[in-house]
């Protein structure tokens, strides 16, 4: 019983505090101010923002038929540079999503650099390694069906 009725004033009050309080879009904060043209905005990143998401639709759908036409008609100068580039391509969209994912950039700066520079790394020594296969190699196509069998 005690504890009930000293409980009850203050819900009674939070509760007549938060049936005062305004919305948040019509209060003016700091109207005393002077509104100053200091603040820069960062300009928008077409790539980054909704261009984004199309590229890497694109890149996922577009590996669907070049790897059923190697299926289907065998080994392509063609189709095998092709697979060496959009395949690296989409490894390299995964992997940047996860490492946005997992090291935040903005907890972990320097670690998020560190693996987007290793990322960055990777992805040219692989797009160099399947074009060096594909042109004084076998190709990529060929290697494949090569090591199924």
């Amino acid at each position: 019983m005690a504890l009930r009725l000293a409980a009850t004033p203050a819900i009674r009050n939070t509760a007549r505090i938060m049936l005062r309080q305004q919305p948040m879009g019509l209060v003016k904060i700091h109207s005393s101010v002077a509104q100053s043209n200091s603040v820069v905005a960062h300009k928008p990143d077409r790539l980054h923002g909704s261009y984004h998401w199309d590229i890497e639709r694109i890149v996922c759908v577009g590996l669907v038929p070049i790897i059923s036409s190697q299926l289907a008609f065998g080994a392509s100068p063609v189709l095998d540079t092709l697979l060496g580039v959009m395949l690296p391509l989409h490894l390299h969209i995964g992997f940047e999503a996860c490492i946005t994912d997992y090291f935040n950039p903005r907890k972990s700066v320097i670690l998020n650099k560190l693996m987007t520079g290793a990322l960055w790394a990777s992805t040219t020594g692989v797009l160099v390694g399947c074009y060096q296969f594909n042109t004084n190699d076998i190709g990529i196509t060929e290697f494949i069906s090569k090591m199924w069998v």
